[in-house]
């Protein structure tokens, strides 16, 4: 019986400290992991070339906007050089970007096509 609560007590320190370290720490790792923190998407439009990373990734870091309207700088990668004027929707958790797609103006929210257009 102690050993069982030598067990318990030893995994809710450890629950305990992988939760601290998700909720405090802000990078990409922790942010994927963390589930407290809200899948939200951000759109981005495409400016510059991504910088090249290695033969098969690039880079890009670009100012985003939430479906708030609200502004947010974004760091993805991408296996090949994305279209110069392209309009994307970021899946991202806070630092994490989970997937992209190119989508067209006229998909984003009425708010977003405001900010990119003013």
């Amino acid at each position: 019986m102690k050993a069982l609560k030598i067990t318990i007590s030893g995994l809710a320190v450890m629950f305990i400290l992988v939760l601290s370290m998700t909720l405090l720490v802000k990078n990409e790792l922790a942010d994927m992991l963390n589930p407290f923190i809200s899948q939200k998407d951000v759109y981005v439009r495409i400016d510059s070339p991504g910088t090249k990373v290695n033969e098969s990734t690039f880079e890009y870091t670009l100012e985003g906007i939430k479906e708030d309207g609200k502004r947010t700088n974004v760091t993805f990668t991408a296996s090949k050089q994305l279209r110069e004027g392209a309009y994307l929707k970021l899946e991202t958790k806070r630092t994490y970007v989970k997937s992209w797609e190119e989508v067209q103006m006229s998909e984003m929210p009425a708010g977003v096509q405001e900010k990119f257009l003013s």
